[in-house]
């Protein structure tokens, strides 16, 4: 006998408000850390986040089907993608003056007395 597929029952508008609001105070924590890594220099790390902050903004305007909330939610996601272009940038930046940096002399002694004058 063929099982009745059930479909799903449609959430209660409160609930699917507070998924909504959940998705974007997660994204906005994910662009609060980015911030704070792109502080320390942790450009990699910060990219990571400032791309998955972009993807949850872009389901959540995928998902709304008002004008205004699909507006602001598109444009912090591209708020994010173009920080995203700036550290790619700076990143390459910093690794190519690492690379064209001289490379440091070898660790020298410290200059004193001669090495067998230095005995009490």
């Amino acid at each position: 006998m063929p099982e009745a597929q059930v479909a799903p029952k449609p959430q209660p508008q409160s609930t699917q408000a507070s998924k909504v609001k959940k998705i974007e105070m997660y994204a906005a924590h994910l662009v609060n850390e980015a911030v704070a890594k792109e502080k320390v220099g942790r450009f990699g790390d910060a990219i990571v986040d400032y791309l998955q902050a972009a993807e949850l903004l872009l389901l959540l305007a995928k998902g709304t089907p008002e004008y205004t909330p699909w507006k602001a939610f598109s444009d912090r996601a591209i708020a994010c993608h173009q920080r995203v272009r700036i550290l790619i940038a700076k990143r390459k930046l910093a690794e190519e003056a690492a690379e064209a940096a001289p490379p440091s002399p070898p660790h020298a002694p410290p200059q004193g007395l001669p090495a067998g004058q230095d005995k009490v």
